[in-house]
């Protein structure tokens, strides 16, 4: 197990830059918010889905967190580092058809000194506060991808963050959709969210259900740009490969897969069409999340390993 770092506290934190990134199409305005840059004890927007809730458990004295994710979980290895940090005990619930240890996702949280749970996809999606308790009474459960009241909290402080240039539109890519409540919680009624989830299917009816369940107030209006899955989640193709590659050596940015390379593939496939005025300033929240890279370069080495 890594060493805790002792003299980090809960509120140690650098923000990501504000890159403004000159595209193909040349907008005179488009944004990247570097979340991938966050200097912390928690990386991209997984740093304020988990500050108050690492807070939280300091406060109250917890010991050992659980929580649950896939096998290549963003949010699980952002809450690892954090773990380490806080000298916390991380038992970690994965998904997975069978283990597999040599996964690097998985060795990331061995080496964090997680404890792993294996679970079945039935077992997986019963999972919850309640199981959590009756298997581990001392811990703190954190939902799947950090949604929770105190991660939409911590996310709509994104915002204060890109508040300087006044965006216009502010977009990103949505999973559980934890960031994107936070945001649009904090964006003021000039201002518009799109969001490209990274998942077929997702509907306005699955947001709307998480406003109403955490209550939240907002004055921006938004939308959802729906087909730009590649396929599903954690889908791609050639095409995909060949703009994360294009995109990094134009802008500089490295992309992961599953989130982050959609997004800014359907901003460009927007500009393209002449959906954005020149006059609007767009901002592109930039989650971070690229150590799924890692086991995309594992999983389809001849294809993604050079990236």
């Amino acid at each position: 197990m890594m060493k805790p770092l002792h003299d980090q506290s809960w509120s140690s934190f650098t923000e990501g830059p504000l890159q403004l990134v000159t595209t193909p199409i040349d907008h005179p305005n488009y944004y990247v918010k570097r979340l991938d840059l966050v200097d912390s004890w928690a990386s991209g927007n997984k740093y304020y889905k988990l500050k108050y809730v690492m807070k939280e458990a300091l406060d109250q004295g917890v010991t050992s967190i659980v929580s649950k994710g896939g096998m290549f979980s963003n949010h699980l290895a952002a809450l690892s580092s954090a773990c380490v940090v806080f000298n916390l005990r991380l038992i970690a619930v994965i998904r997975s058809h069978k283990p597999d240890e040599a996964n690097p996702s998985i060795k990331r949280l061995r080496a964090m000194g997680a404890e792993i749970m294996y679970v079945s996809g039935v077992e997986y999606n019963s999972f919850d506060t309640s199981k959590a308790a009756k298997l581990f009474p001392e811990a703190m459960f954190i939902p799947e991808g950090g949604l929770s009241e105190l991660g939409i909290m911590g996310s709509a402080e994104i915002v204060s963050e890109i508040a300087s240039i006044k965006p216009s539109h502010v977009l990103l890519a949505g999973g559980t959709m934890s960031t994107a409540c936070g945001i649009m919680s904090a964006l003021p009624a000039s201002a518009r969210l799109i969001i490209v989830p990274a998942w077929k299917g997702c509907t306005n009816q699955y947001l709307e259900q998480i406003i109403a369940k955490y209550n939240i107030q907002y004055r921006c209006s938004w939308e959802f740009w729906p087909t730009y899955h590649f396929g599903g989640f954690g889908k791609f193709n050639q095409q995909l490969i060949d703009f994360v590659k294009s995109y990094g050596q134009a802008a500089g940015i490295p992309l992961d897969p599953v989130y982050t390379a959609k997004l800014m593939f359907a901003i460009h496939d927007k500009m393209s069409t002449g959906y954005f005025d020149p006059s609007d300033s767009i901002v592109a929240i930039h989650s971070g999340g690229m150590q799924g890279l890692e086991g995309y370069a594992y999983r389809f080495s001849e294809r993604w390993k050079n990236l």
